[in-house]
């Protein structure tokens, strides 16, 4: 024991010679909070905050003492009876005995004119910890804030001038304008364009005013006001009505429980409903919301992890703010308004600016008295409260010279799955956007949720049909089991991804909507609602909706969409060109009838022009006995018949052997030779063209060719979102296919499968605009269809489901896995190319056929006309034939079989060529002895001739 105590001398000698002392002396300065009936939190708080708050300053050194001044907070309270200006004035102004250095409340935004009024009076700084809407009575003069440009150029004597005291409130609540941008900015991060704003007074109306100013004058947003005493089934039953699921509430923290309640009974509490609540204090009522299925966000200025922590500094302290008898208890922190906790850090930040100042003398007036001069400390004090920067329960403090809050932090909350996160911050100093920190959610939390799912979709091959069960006596049928009902890429696209997902440990389980809609979903602006498989999914009777539902800007702003499962684009599906088999008579097509009657009328006249010039001209009459000089009769070979084949020969490129003399004769030729090479050059141009192969139509390469032209109509599915994608385009060609059918509502038709009918009746006569892998699909089972030009834009397919859906991030994990493991190609590949597919449509073409090469059924009318040519020939042939025995019946006197056979025989010896002439025995002896006559007439003739040229010779 000696040696211990021995020890301890030692110690205690060797540590005199470090032993210093300090002389504290306590400086107490008043500080007075008016508060109304009701904040009974905030005045308990500011009591404690401002006994608890001391702050110790070292002045100097006297002797071996160190002079130390320990400043200390005395809270004044005042309690007026009611919350109206009057209340407040007199309270105020009926204690003389309170002489503050500052004046702190109260927090009503109205009453707190008389109580800043008698502040700017009496140079007493003026404190503020609540909302404040923008006061323009109350901004500073330009004339009070010094430039900063000018103080560098102010010579120290300048400086040193008093400064002025400023007619402002220092509020340690954020600027009212500057919350509401901060909500813009949580709207915009959310990408809300279509929502519902409630509020339930008109300080709340002020604030939804800023944020959907800032937010956007485009979309079409509902504002309703709530009443907090009566009942408002009302207003949420029409939200109901209207589909929306997108909810920005202001309202006191007291009545946030109360109108979700209401809600809930209208189901617009689950997990496709989001809140956003513009109430700061909402984290006191976290562990409660979390209860709700709903997704609720709402911004702080609190870190609510840090106020979560037991050892928070706070902690033990905040037990006396509260009216329990027993403040031992001590409720979370996280329990306490923003009003409160503001209380804690106005003392400190006092303190600390009333260390800046030096040498303070505490006010030798009352507020209200009106005889005393202003308090002369008031305008030092005040510009060290706006020059300090302190840091406290709400982060960052430090102030503008109006006295507003600059350089703080507002916290996103979110409360999604049950539970609560900081997803994001939004920072002062710059405006920015809200700035993601979204923790990863642990997946062990959301496997304890299990979800039944209702599944929508519309009946359309490949997606979704009624199931087709096999024939007993096809053994090749295998029949899909994904679904015992339905059948399609949709139906087994669900099935796979409910299978990874149940292979993640997910209660997860679904079943197929049997009240199949028909159509997508289109917005009605009279009932402003939508319909279809949207409006399905707005009014909560699904959960799910998967068909071939395009990924449109209209329709994310009302649902949510999963990653895409297609990727696909707008094209043109169309009829096949059909071939036109040309007429037997299509060597008449170059000329119309009209051309070829006024040709033959042409060669008609021309050869009765011809005939009676050369019978009038002179040129054209021929001596028949060329020894004859000069003969008693001239000779006109020009008869009718010869005129008629001359011009024939003419105009087929023939000629002729005889041609006119006659000048005019020869003009008429020459003129009838013009016009026949006009005739046979353009015949033959148009023949060329018109004995090819011809199309039943003229071919539609593009969408460009479609638009120019008038005689095929085009459409699509009305208001689905290849209509709205003509109606939004910007092209001059979209917006000229839109035009077209606007003004033709005939066009438009209800689906895909009647469109396609319509392509299929049409007979090339009409068009029709989907999608491209529909196109696909069909062409694939029609042959008659084709699909025309590129795709003119490019577009997805995915799930719809509710906004705000938890289960988004699963749909999308296990889509993306299915891709990744080409299970969902496999699937389109099974839908497209493998099942129901009944025959190949397989294009048969002539290995021989050569491009521009005439076929048989281009030149059949040639050889009919040839045929009957030669038949109608062989008609006159036999005519002639029969008039030549006729001829000889009647000269000869013998029958007509005689002849006939006698001649026919004659003319068939094809190898003889002399014939006898037929005589009738009985007249051979007159016929000879007539002959010999004439043989000696002739040998008479002969002798004549042959002597008369002796006498010339």
């Amino acid at each position: 024991m000696w040696r211990f105590l021995l020890f301890v001398f030692l110690c205690a000698s060797k540590c005199s010679s470090k032993i210093t002392y300090r002389k504290i002396t306590p400086i107490s300065y008043t500080i007075a909070g008016v508060f109304e009936p009701g904040a009974i939190t905030q005045r308990l708080a500011f009591n404690e905050s401002m006994h608890h708050a001391q702050k110790s300053v070292e002045i100097g050194e006297e002797g071996d003492q160190s002079l130390v001044n320990n400043l200390l907070l005395d809270p004044k309270i005042l309690n007026p009876i009611r919350s109206d200006s009057y209340s407040m004035w007199r309270e105020v102004c009926s204690n003389d005995e309170i002489k503050p250095i500052a004046f702190v409340g109260p927090q009503n935004p109205i009453s707190d004119n008389a109580v800043r009024d008698q502040c700017a009076r009496a140079n007493i700084p003026h404190i503020q910890a609540t909302w404040q809407p923008l006061d323009p009575d109350y901004v500073t003069e330009p004339d009070d804030v010094s430039d900063p440009a000018e103080d560098e150029n102010e010579d120290e004597e300048e400086t040193e001038e008093k400064v002025p005291f400023k007619k402002i409130s220092i509020n340690f609540y954020p600027a009212a304008e500057e919350i509401s941008h901060a909500y813009a900015m949580l709207l915009k991060y959310y990408k809300w364009e279509n929502f519902a704003v409630l509020y339930e007074d008109d300080f709340g109306l002020m604030r939804v005013q800023k944020i959907l100013a800032e937010h956007s004058e485009q979309h079409e947003i509902t504002v309703r006001r709530l009443n907090p005493e009566g009942d408002n089934n009302k207003i949420f039953k029409e939200l109901s009505v209207l589909q929306g699921s997108r909810v920005l509430l202001d309202c006191h923290v007291e009545n946030i429980l109360k109108y979700l309640d209401e809600a809930k009974t209208l189901n617009m509490v689950n997990y496709y409903q989001h809140y956003i609540l513009m109430n700061m204090d909402a984290s006191i009522l976290a562990s409660k919301l979390s209860v709700l299925q709903s997704n609720v966000t709402w911004l702080s200025i609190t870190e609510f992890d840090q106020l979560q922590d037991p050892q928070h500094f706070l902690a033990p302290r905040v037990g006396k703010w509260t009216s329990l008898k027993n403040p031992d208890i001590s409720p979370p922190v996280t329990d306490m308004k923003v009003e409160a906790l503001l209380m804690n850090d106005i003392a400190k930040h006092v303190l600390k600016a009333l260390e800046i100042v030096e040498d303070i003398q505490m006010p030798d007036r009352s507020l209200c008295e009106t005889d005393a001069d202003p308090w002369s400390y008031g305008a030092l004090l005040q510009n060290a409260i706006l020059q300090t920067t302190s840091s406290g329960v709400t982060g960052h403090i430090e102030f503008d010279d109006r006295g507003r809050r600059v350089n703080y932090t507002l916290y996103a909350n979110e409360i999604y799955l049950k539970k609560r996160h900081t997803v994001g911050t939004w920072f002062s100093a710059n405006n920015s956007e809200i700035i993601e920190n979204r923790p990863a959610i642990e997946s062990h939390d959301i496997q304890q949720n299990s979800k039944h799912f209702i599944v929508i979709s519309g009946k359309a091959e490949p997606y979704f049909y009624d199931k087709v069960k096999c024939p007993e006596d096809d053994k090749d049928c295998v029949e899909e089991d994904a679904d015992e009902n339905y059948e399609g890429f949709a139906v087994d696209l669900i099935y796979k991804i409910f299978e990874l997902l149940r292979k993640e440990n997910y209660n997860y389980t679904y079943e197929f909507s049997k009240d199949v809609t028909k159509h997508y979903g289109k917005y009605d602006p009279d009932k402003k609602k939508w319909d279809g498989l949207i409006g399905e999914i707005l009014d909560k009777r699904a959960d799910l909706a998967v068909s071939d539902l395009t990924i449109t800007k209209e329709r994310k702003n009302v649902v949510d969409f999963s990653v895409p499962f297609m990727n696909l684009g707008i094209s043109i599906l169309y009829a096949k060109e059909r071939k036109v088999s040309p007429g037997y008579f299509s060597f008449l097509y170059p000329y119309t009838v009209d051309v070829w009657m006024y040709t033959a009328t042409a060669y008609c006249v021309v050869s009765i022009i011809l005939y009676i010039c050369s019978r009038v001209s002179p040129a054209d009459w021929e001596n028949p006995q060329p020894c004859d000089k000069d003969p008693e009769e001239l000779e006109n070979i020009w008869n009718f018949k010869n005129c008629a084949w001359m011009t024939m020969g003419s105009i087929m490129t023939q000629g002729c052997d005889i041609l006119p003399k006659a000048i005019g004769t020869r003009w008429v030729c020459g003129m009838w030779w013009f016009f026949a090479v006009i005739v046979c050059q353009t015949y033959i141009a148009q023949l060329s063209a018109s004995m090819t192969s011809a199309l039943e139509n003229e071919p539609i390469n593009s969408v460009e060719d479609l638009a120019k032209q008038n005689k095929i109509m085009y459409g699509a599915v009305e208001g689905g979102s290849t209509f709205k994608f003509f109606e939004k385009s910007k092209d001059k060609t979209f917006r000229r296919i839109y035009e077209y059918m606007v003004a033709n509502p005939a066009v438009l038709v209800k689906s895909n499968e009647e469109g396609v009918k319509r392509v299929l009746n049409g007979k090339n006569k009409y068009a029709f605009f989907m999608e491209s892998c529909t196109i696909e699909y069909k062409i694939m089972r029609e042959c008659d269809l084709k699909k025309v030009g590129e795709e003119l834009d490019s577009k997805d397919y995915g799930i719809a489901m509710p906004a705000n859906s938890p289960f988004r991030t699963h749909i999308n994990r296990a889509i993306l896995r299915l891709k990744e493991s080409n299970e969902l190609e496999k699937t389109v590949n099974k839908w497209w190319e493998e099942k129901n597919v009944k025959h190949q449509c397989v294009e048969t073409k002539d290995e021989n056929d050569v491009q521009g090469d005439l076929e048989m059924e281009n030149l059949i009318g040639a050889f009919v006309v040839l045929i009957v040519g030669l038949v109608f020939c062989l008609i006159i042939t036999a005519a002639e034939f029969m008039n030549e025995v006729r001829n000889i019946v009647v000269r000869e006197n013998v029958t007509h079989k005689e002849v006939f056979v006698k001649e026919l025989k004659a003319s068939l010896n094809f190898f003889q060529l002399q014939k006898p002439v037929l005589r009738n025995p009985n007249r051979t002896s007159s016929v000879d002895s007539n002959s010999s006559q004439k043989r000696e007439n002739m040998a008479l003739s002969m002798e004549n001739f042959m002597d008369l040229e002796k006498q010339m010779q």
